[in-house]
């Protein structure tokens, strides 16, 4: 199928300039040039719209929005053990799959293309994926102090399982690692092999990283390191890594993170939220690291707006280091597409709006008040964008959304089993 996206601003580009955009299958296979043989099955009018790669949300736990509003307020042990924990303990495959549906919602109509879930209910990702048409990278939290407990071998088997079980849904746009969940859930026997089945199966692996105080404190206590000196040592850097928060480093975590080649996704509203400070992102970049941008979950962040991250962000690092230079628009915007897919896997299929590329793109209205005057396109993303100025979304060059309708997803529907579901805690 064909798909012609005709005058349309590029969010790159001197502002005026207008381009035509071919998409056959996955991947843009034209800019202004008509490819060969060119099928034009649709048009999309961009004459009033500016178009960018969509965003990858590269830390949530997509089935908790269930949880959205729930336990706020709260200090983050109270939070997860005495509120999060016992709601997760008996929620059961349908909701978690009703709750990954309204937080894809949430992301397609905020301009994300593309997710890393940590999540809990094998085959329910999966599912989303497959029904939505947005792009997953999938990754089962596992826990346990011992790889023979009978528990810890469940997870491990139910994260190959679904792998198998992705094979034979072809329209799921998914890739897989493994998700240790922390090192005060996983022991050092369970990460080490973890580490040693992610290099076995060609898995990166996805982890909570020294989010808290506490985790680093007692981390220094009981190992006699930082969390991520101990993650180093168990192997989980020995190959490609994801690391959410990582909040509280020492000099010498930035060098072996930079060493390692792990990528580090802040998420600046939940580290906030839960009174865990801010991630030190100014200088992890200053440090050659990889940092990309998530939201975590509904329930420590109450949104997963890809927008309200950036916004976040930037003024953020401003304000900590008292530099307004410390992190600008064109950089966190960055952060946000290009190193998100460098971050899994794909940095040189996404990310940017090229021939080649794969076709995960989301159009904006231009003439939205809060973009005008049109100066900067980064810079009204950064800081004047609100998400729902969201127009069009495509992922691998199916039209997820079209003039904000979605046409993959009953969001009615959706609506209906979450109140369902949410009525049974």
């Amino acid at each position: 199928m064909g798909i012609l996206i005709k005058n349309v601003q590029l969010w790159d580009e001197e502002i005026g300039k207008r381009r035509n955009i071919y998409i056959e299958g996955s991947r843009i296979t034209g800019i202004d040039q008509e490819p060969e043989h060119f099928s034009e099955d649709e048009t999309i009018d961009g004459s009033h719209k500016v178009m960018m790669p969509g965003f990858v949300n590269a830390h949530t736990h997509a089935y908790m929005s269930v949880f959205r509003n729930y336990a706020d307020d709260l200090p983050f042990a109270e939070w997860l053990f005495e509120k999060i924990d016992p709601l997760e303990s008996n929620l059961t495959s349908e909701q978690a799959y009703w709750g990954n549906m309204l937080s894809i919602i949430e992301m397609i109509r905020t301009g994300t293309t593309c997710f890393v879930d940590m999540h809990m209910f094998p085959e329910m990702a999966v599912k989303a994926c497959a029904d939505s048409g947005i792009r997953g990278v999938i990754t089962r939290g596992l826990v346990g102090s011992d790889r023979n407990d009978e528990a810890c071998a469940r997870r491990v088997k139910e994260a190959l399982d679904e792998i198998d079980y992705a094979a034979n849904e072809p329209a799921a746009n998914v890739t897989f690692g493994l998700g240790p969940h922390a090192i005060y859930t996983a022991g050092e026997d369970v990460l080490r092999y973890v580490a040693e089945l992610a290099k076995e199966k060609g898995l990166f692996i996805n982890i909570h990283a020294t989010e808290t105080p506490y985790e680093y404190e007692t981390c220094l206590k009981e190992h006699g390191k930082t969390p991520i000196a101990y993650l180093k040592d168990c192997g989980i850097l020995d190959g490609p890594a994801l690391l959410a928060h990582c909040v509280y480093l020492d000099d010498e975590d930035y060098a072996i993170l930079r060493e390692s080649g792990a990528s580090v996704a802040t998420n600046p509203a939940s580290n906030m939220k839960l009174g865990n400070g801010f991630a030190p992102v100014a200088r992890m970049l200053d440090e050659g690291i990889n940092v990309c941008l998530g939201t975590d979950g509904a329930s420590s962040n109450n949104a997963l707006n890809m927008f309200r991250e950036l916004n976040l962000l930037t003024l953020t690092q401003k304000g900590v280091t008292k530099d307004t230079t410390a992190l600008n628009a064109e950089t966190t915007m960055k952060i946000a597409v290009e190193n998100g897919y460098k971050a899994v896997g794909l940095g040189k299929k996404g990310g940017k709006i090229e021939k080649g590329r794969i076709a995960d793109v989301i159009l904006l209205d231009e003439e939205a008040p809060n973009f005008q005057p049109k100066f900067n396109w980064k810079a009204a993303f950064a800081y004047s964008a609100s998400g729902y100025e969201v127009s069009d979304v495509l992922v691998a060059g199916k039209v997820l959304m079209r003039n904000r309708i979605l046409t993959t997803i009953d969001e009615e529907r959706v609506n209906y089993e979450i109140a369902k579901a949410v009525s049974k805690f």
